[in-house]
């Protein structure tokens, strides 16, 4: 069987996941397990969740939206029946905990460890799925640039994110109209889903919050960026979007080229994320020699 230790975090799995160590992980759950919303050790393994309040809906919505975030150390990606005992165990005292705590919930349940998947579905509990989203990621590998003639990629500073705010937030605005995420899914949220989606945009898109943006120029005109994070392993691509009036040019497989060569430059590896049926922005990672190296469903559950 395959074992793993498993956190919550993009930047700390694909690490583990390269590596094939999920000792760092390990140490960590250990660590801080009591620092952990809830956890129990049982057989060498620890089980737990941590709960956090997802502070944009909660503004939107002026109730209490949580996040769910579960995590393992030392288990078994396949079945195992005293496992899956184990995780029922773990869920049985979330269900408990949801029923007393009156909020919106977003469960993520990691696609790749089974018996979290065969414990939920004994779950006696009315839920919205809300689909999921793949992480891929390229490592140790320089790709050739993009650029067509015309198209110009580069970092940009915070005074460019200063002087073209306006202009790259337009852009996102109307790039994201035909964007279906979780929020579109649910009933509950689907109405004010657009507002959701405008507010994120806002806080990721300005001076103050965004360390770095990758720009594609054509002419003289922003038309495509991408937000990235980073830590001392890996480039995160966050944010992104390409005017609509300039999709021609290849400006989104361009920046992605220019990042995994920024990344490949000192050392890191790139990864990103997007929704399952994100087929035209997958194509485009595949075609650079990203690879796929996690999956999570997103639950929803009302309990307001």
């Amino acid at each position: 069987m395959a074992k793993i230790s498993y956190i919550d975090n993009d930047l700390k799995y694909v690490r583990a996941f390269i590596s094939r160590d999920y000792s760092g992980i390990a140490d960590e759950i250990q660590r801080t397990k009591d620092e952990i919303s809830y956890s129990f050790e049982s057989g060498g393994k620890i089980y737990g969740y941590n709960i956090t309040k997802n502070s944009l809906l909660s503004e939107v919505y002026q109730t209490d939206f949580l996040v769910v975030h579960f995590c393992f150390r030392d288990i078994e990606t396949l079945h195992d029946p005293e496992q899956e005992n184990c995780i029922s165990r773990l869920l049985d005292h979330l269900v408990a905990e949801m029923d007393q705590k009156k909020a919106y919930y977003n469960l993520k349940l990691p696609a790749n460890v089974v018996d979290l998947i065969r414990a939920y579905n004994h779950l006696d509990q009315p839920f919205i799925f809300c689909g999921g989203t793949v992480e891929q990621y390229i490592y140790n590998k320089a790709v050739p640039d993009s650029n067509k003639n015309g198209l110009h990629i580069f970092m940009a500073d915070k005074a460019y994110v200063a002087a073209h705010h306006e202009e790259l937030l337009e852009m996102t605005y109307r790039s994201f109209e035909t964007y279906q995420g979780q929020y579109h899914l649910s009933y509950v949220t689907g109405d004010m889903a657009g507002d959701i989606y405008k507010k994120w945009i806002q806080g990721s898109l300005t001076p103050e919050s965004t360390d770095k943006v990758i720009v594609a120029e054509y002419g003289d005109i922003p038309i495509g960026f991408v937000t990235i994070i980073e830590d001392d392993f890996s480039v995160e691509g966050i944010l992104s979007a390409v005017s609509s009036e300039h999709r021609q040019y290849g400006a989104y497989k361009a920046m992605i080229a220019y990042i995994i060569n920024y990344a490949h430059s000192i050392g890191k590896s790139f990864i990103t994320g997007t929704q399952f049926d994100n087929f035209i922005v997958q194509g485009a990672w595949n075609s650079l020699g990203l690879k796929p190296f996690y999956s999570f469903y997103n639950i929803h559950i009302d309990k307001r």
